[in-house]
């Protein structure tokens, strides 16, 4: 393996966005009760559910930390599950600190002719030093070597996938509360405003100055906003004012307005009454419930569900902004009540090279 030297932008490489087509998605079998507060089978039929959707639409690279291959078998087992396209999933060993491969995994650029694939390795620190993650900094460069990728980017700057979204048009968003907290990599905006476009091909990246309270990321962005192929941007909002999350949305709200404009937001729901459940019950990671962590595969977005009335809700307002996917809810509240993420957070997509102009 080849590190280059340089950016990605001045070499013509950009992050494309999510909806482009994928070569595959990586993801994770969740593994260690202790990293799933007691929750650990629960968690993984949950999982299975989300996977097998998946790996119905695209080629998938399924990490299985060691010893846990009969776990997985076993989890089949219990749910009972009809893989309809097992030919694309593919399994390999490798050590793990934990499952999230939207933040632990290289991030994919692809060249501005689509015909090269570049991985851009970021440095990791367990989301600011709160989990142990000695294996998750070695897995993105044991995957890369698996996939016979030749060259990559290597930075030795923290940086978590799920702490930037991107449109493939030259536009980006993200938080204040994760890459300029003291926990990461010590940087000032200006400095890594440039480091963002430089790396992930941007004209225009958008600083919102917090993500949802309590996310243990620190405001991971794919929990607030996402763009969509028809140019608008699903946003969470909510005008319940004893919501805990209602400031920070509004004020997110009315930045990306002036960015943007307002007739491109499109709000999502929050689901209320599960999060209602979790400040009454004192469950902070379910307090973070939302419904902008979905995941877009080749013929499908993933949308996280809650057992909420809103539920439906939200996957048919996501359903008019991507009008080229069927847009399906998984249940995914006991990966967020144990786990902390939802859906995107546990993928990391590989997009395809192909033939065409950018």
């Amino acid at each position: 393996m080849r590190r280059l030297h340089g950016t990605p932008r001045e070499q013509g490489y950009y992050m494309p966005a999510q909806w482009m087509t994928h070569e595959s998605t990586i993801l994770a079998f969740p593994f260690g009760e202790e990293n799933w507060q007691g929750g650990l089978t629960r968690v993984r039929c949950e999982f299975m559910s989300f996977l097998q959707q998946i790996v119905e639409d695209e080629s998938t690279i399924l990490v299985i930390t060691p010893m846990e291959e009969e776990s997985f078998h076993e989890t089949q087992r219990i749910v009972k599950q009809n893989w309809v396209n097992s030919t694309n999933l593919h399994v390999v060993i490798l050590p793990l600190d934990d499952v999230w491969m939207r933040d632990i995994v290289t991030i994919q650029l692809i060249s501005e002719d689509l015909k090269e694939l570049i991985p851009v390795k970021w440095k990791f620190n367990g989301w600011g030093e709160k989990f142990s993650y000695d294996h998750d900094c070695a897995v993105g460069y044991q995957l890369i070597e698996i996939m016979g990728i030749n060259n990559f980017f290597d930075i030795p700057i923290i940086l978590e996938g799920g702490a930037i979204e991107v449109d493939g048009k030259g536009n980006g968003i993200t938080t204040r509360s994760c890459l300029l907290n003291p926990n990461r990599s010590g940087l000032n905006e200006n400095e890594f405003s440039q480091i963002i476009k430089d790396f992930f091909g941007l004209n225009k990246l958008i600083w919102l100055d917090e993500g949802l309270v309590g996310d243990h990321t620190d405001g991971h962005i794919d929990m607030v906003a996402r763009f969509t192929p028809t140019g608008n941007i699903l946003i969470n909002h909510t005008h319940n004012r004893n919501n805990p999350h209602f400031h920070i949305l509004e004020q997110n709200y009315k930045q990306l307005s002036r960015e943007f404009g307002s007739s491109s937001l499109i709000c999502l729901p929050l689901p209320e009454q599960t999060i209602e459940e979790a400040m009454t019950n004192k469950l902070p990671e379910l307090a973070c419930a939302n419904y902008a962590n979905f995941y877009i595969t080749n013929h499908s977005v993933i949308v996280p569900a809650f057992n909420d009335p809103a539920d439906e809700v939200a996957r048919s307002i996501a359903a008019n902004f991507f009008p080229q996917h069927e847009v399906v809810s998984v249940l995914a509240r006991d990966i967020l009540k144990y786990g902390g993420g939802i859906l995107n957070c546990l993928t990391q997509q590989v997009p395809q090279k192909r033939t065409g102009a950018r």
